[in-house]
């Protein structure tokens, strides 16, 4: 599409623009609804968006409910995560694919229904094992579905206009990442007619529901090429190589990094490389047009995308387990915690898309990167000046990253998907998803894996750095002097041992409390598990220090590769 096509494409109000002269090319847009009506079919859609990421985040909140209402072990609480994670990678672009080829809307109803009704079947499963396959059957539901989602905002909105709805778009995004947690703990506290941890999947059926009468109403269908054909083995090598990519990241850490882990992912690149090679020589129907990559908006949003988004969830699920577990908030707590963000990326987006991008261009992509490394440094001057942080200490940073995201968001998705044709806004769409879902992996292994590795090299000064408050305060609820240095030194061994295993919420054998206390009363007790608690605050909090160096390098790689995209 021509830049004098967009120019005259998009208008700043939901009304078709005047009729244009006979000359006017075939590819001109012309949206299919406006006013009113397109703006109830973006509500749907985003809602069906937000379905699918709150189901991502939401069950993290709810495990511990979840294993001892169906006496779920550790090895399916891992998978009840992993295994929605990895069928919606595997599915993305397939997915994409298939809405070109028989059609966006039919894909996004499909979906929709599917994701309802395995969602009522995972809210009425009684074993683990059901509710481990139901969660594998609602990623891949989910990802039938969200790859619809970009390309109906192409079909609604001139280029112009996308920044405005990628700015609902964002906001969706924050509300799904930042209150999936405290949705999750709400509805699981409020035990709703003795439901518990069920009401999180069953509160999906009557949204879903009306999302998808609501969407059979409201929602265009867009053109189909008479004669495409999905590639079957384009689509097996791919699926292939994402499973064997994804995979190992999602489990990699809770086995501790064995040698399979990193033959699959080498494996993985192969077969992609297998796929590659594939499309490069199908010359119809191929199920990534490699044409896509010669759109410079398009393969270099790729490269920002992947650092933002893999950057930015990475950064909620570790500060996620931070305040939860380094600092003690509790559920809801910790959920009000990432308020301040979610009220300022919706409110950063309206003004990035009415604006800061048309006056800024690419400008105010990187002034909202600038703004997410300006809120990693506080986080970290807050965090390193005490261990118990407070909710208002994490106010200001929190709304400064959100402030960022609002301003990075929709003119980056604005810009990866400007130029692509809309007969390949399907199969753009799922590249663009399966790209966000496999950056979002790496990133929260590469993070996560950093996280906990620093927890365990803190452990040893922390228990140091405590020790001597220990001993004193055993001496003085009378603790003979030697027993309690007997007592400081089981201590350290016991801490240091629970910091460095894979959940580090759990005692190792024989260090329970009243264990390492060894005679010496209830007081003692008391004293160890106080001491136990600040040891554990200390070594989070210089870990959490630590590891947010990631997200400063991430955001400053995207930055970098935000160079890469077109001015305006």
């Amino acid at each position: 599409m021509s830049d004098d096509t967009r120019t005259s494409a998009g208008a700043d109000t939901d009304t078709v623009s005047a009729p244009a002269p006979a000359a006017t090319p075939p590819d001109e847009f012309v949206p299919p609804v406006t006013g009113r009506k397109r703006t109830l079919a973006l509500i749907v859609v985003l809602t069906g968006f937000v379905l699918d990421l709150l189901d991502i985040t939401i069950v993290n909140v709810a495990l511990p409910s979840i294993r001892d209402g169906i006496n779920a072990t550790a090895s399916t609480m891992q998978w009840l995560v992993a295994g929605y994670a990895l069928a919606f990678a595997s599915m993305l672009i397939i997915s994409g694919r298939l809405g070109d080829i028989v059609g966006v809307r039919r894909m996004f109803l499909i979906g929709v229904a599917g994701f309802t009704f395995t969602s009522l079947l995972a809210g009425m499963a009684q074993s683990p094992e059901q509710l481990i396959v139901l969660r594998f059957l609602q990623g891949a539901m989910g990802a039938v579905m969200v790859p619809q989602v970009y390309t109906l905002i192409q079909l609604l909105y001139a280029p112009k206009e996308r920044g405005r709805a990628f700015a609902a778009l964002s906001a969706a995004l924050a509300f799904g990442t930042v209150g999936g947690p405290l949705v999750g703990a709400l509805l699981t506290t409020a035990n709703v007619g003795g439901l518990g941890w069920r009401m999180i999947f069953l509160v999906n059926v009557p949204i879903g529901i009306a999302a998808f009468f609501a969407a059979r109403a409201l929602l265009p269908e867009s053109e189909r090429k008479r004669g495409d054909r999905l590639d079957v083995v384009g689509a097996t090598l791919i699926t292939a190589a994402v499973m064997l990519i994804v995979f190992p990241l999602v489990q990699g850490r809770e086995h501790g990094w064995p040698l399979w882990t990193y033959a699959m992912m080498v494996a993985g690149l192969v077969v992609f490389a297998l796929f590659v090679l594939h499309q490069r020589s199908r010359t119809e129907s191929p199920l990534v047009p490699l044409s896509l990559f010669r759109h410079r908006s398009f393969s270099s949003g790729l490269v920002v995308v992947f650092l933002f988004q893999g950057a930015v969830m990475s950064f909620f699920l570790v500060i996620t387990i931070y305040v939860q577990i380094g600092v003690g908030y509790s559920i809801l707590r910790a959920g009000l915690a990432g308020l301040p963000w979610d009220i300022a990326v919706p409110l950063l987006g309206w003004l990035s898309a009415r604006w800061i991008t048309p006056k800024l261009g690419r400008v105010g992509l990187q002034i909202g990167l600038l703004l997410l490394i300006a809120s990693m440094f506080w986080f970290m001057w807050v965090i390193d000046s005490t261990p118990q942080v407070t909710i208002w200490q994490l106010l200001v940073p929190m709304f400064i990253g959100g402030a960022g995201m609002g301003m990075t968001f929709p003119p980056l998705m604005g810009y990866s998907l400007h130029d692509v044709p809309g007969h390949q806004a399907g199969s753009a769409s799922g590249v663009v998803n399966a790209n966000y879902q496999i950056g979002v992996t790496l990133g929260i292994a590469a993070c996560g894996t950093l996280f906990f590795s620093l927890i365990a090299t803190n452990a040893a000064t922390a228990t140091d750095d405590v020790g001597p408050r220990l001993r004193a305060d055993l001496v003085a609820v009378g603790v003979a002097e030697g027993q309690a240095e007997q007592i400081g030194q089981r201590f350290r061994d016991c801490v240091t041992t629970q910091l460095g295993a894979a959940d580090p919420t759990l005692p190792p054998a024989g260090c329970d409390s009243a264990t390492v206390a060894a005679g010496g009363g209830d007081r003692a007790v008391e004293v160890i598990e106080q001491r136990s608690f600040e040891a554990s605050q200390i070594s989070f909090q210089r870990a959490m220090v630590g590891t947010l160096w990631f997200s400063v390098i991430s955001f400053a790689l995207a930055l970098l590769g935000s160079f890469l995209l077109p001015r305006r």
